[in-house]
């Protein structure tokens, strides 16, 4: 009912920016871009990962494996054999590495490189105080991803202003590409607000077609896609809500064997993480 929706939506906003908890999930609003969203962001709220609660708001999942991760676990059981360096953008306190090794067989000479925030990654060091994580690393730089051999972004890009502008920066990419939980639709792109409960953050939505032809354009080739559990719903927005965020396995057209000095660029890398 239009005459309502004002009033309606309003209010929501206010309790949208004002609510906060553990399980809270949210969304609010549609912007034209990145910036105009942040701009949007009360004075009061906390922004993103890179402060002590949001830090460790996902220490319940470090053991759990969900449904939508488990094309991720088949294509990395196909692919870890031949891995030096996994870098997992965006990788939290190394939950995918926790969860994951309950399920595959961790390559003795493997690094995962976890690439996150400050704050999250002063969480992750502190729990691998706790729990033995043999080739575990963090940084909290875009470094180490020229030498990798997989690159992880699960849940990540969207909370990105230009992943795509960090891709092609890059001296090399990597030979292969698993993305999770990604929010892709026919729409044209957007973006929302997201309350996570402990933050508020901007949540890309991407047109699907636009963000496989990025992929296209820096020379990867579509593998495989999947449909996840996750979604989003944004009140007032039906349009631009999402039942079901997707997966992605995209490997390079030139897949020739990697430089041999890259192993020992990881080497000197791995050295330098753990001094």
């Amino acid at each position: 009912m239009p005459l309502l929706r004002g009033p309606l939506q309003g209010a929501y906003d206010r309790y949208f920016t004002r609510v906060t908890g553990p399980h809270v999930r949210l969304f609010s609003g549609i912007y034209p871009d990145f910036k105009a969203a942040m701009r949007a962001i009360p004075a009061t709220r906390s922004v993103g990962y890179d402060n002590v609660p949001s830090a460790s708001r996902q220490a319940d999942d470090m053991f759990h494996i969900y449904t939508r991760d488990y094309p991720i676990l088949f294509w990395l059981d196909r692919l870890l054999a031949d891995c030096r360096l996994l870098f997992d953008w965006g990788g939290n306190t190394g939950v995918s590495y926790f969860s994951f090794r309950r399920l595959l067989r961790y390559p003795n000479d493997l690094t995962w490189l976890v690439n996150d925030v400050p704050a999250v990654v002063q969480e992750g060091l502190r729990t691998m105080q706790l729990h033995p994580s043999k080739g575990l690393e963090f940084t909290t730089t875009l470094e180490g991803l020229s030498h990798a051999d997989i690159l992880l972004a699960a849940g990540t890009l969207h909370f990105i202003e230009d992943p795509f502008d960090h891709l092609r920066r890059q001296a090399a990419l990597p030979p292969h590409v698993l993305l999770n939980k990604v929010p892709v639709y026919a729409q044209p792109a957007a973006v929302t607000l997201q309350n996570m409960g402990t933050a508020l953050l901007p949540n890309h939505l991407f047109n699907e077609t636009e963000f496989v032809n990025q992929f296209a354009a820096l020379g990867y080739r579509q593998i495989d896609a999947w449909d996840t559990d996750l979604a989003c719903y944004i009140p007032f927005y039906p349009e631009h809500s999402i039942r079901g965020y997707k997966g992605y396995y995209f490997a390079r057209e030139d897949r020739a064997p990697r430089d041999p000095t890259s192993r020992d660029a990881v080497s000197q890398m791995r050295a330098a993480l753990s001094e």
